[in-house]
């Protein structure tokens, strides 16, 4: 049997980038700054970056106005290509 799991990488994301945007529209700019981020890591594509349910709701849980400074996560890229961020 091979195993899907070929790459895997914990580290940090700082997200301030989202606070230079307007108040109203910070949340949705964290899960862009953190998919910019990855990608600086990983090298694949934009379509392929599959976000977990869970890190979206870390970054949602306060609201819109006021996500996470940084965040933790682990990234895993698998054979066929796709890039999955999830929590360590």
């Amino acid at each position: 049997m091979s195993e899907n799991k070929v790459d895997e990488i914990v580290f940090t994301v700082p997200l301030w980038k989202a606070y230079k945007t307007a108040i109203n529209k910070r949340a949705k700019r964290a899960i862009s700054v953190l998919k910019e981020e990855v990608l600086k890591r990983v090298k694949g594509e934009e379509a392929n970056i599959v976000v977990d349910q869970i890190i979206n709701q870390k970054i949602w849980k306060r609201g819109i106005r006021k996500p996470p400074r940084k965040i933790l996560i682990k990234v895993r890229k698998q054979e066929d290509g796709k890039i999955l961020i999830t929590l360590p």
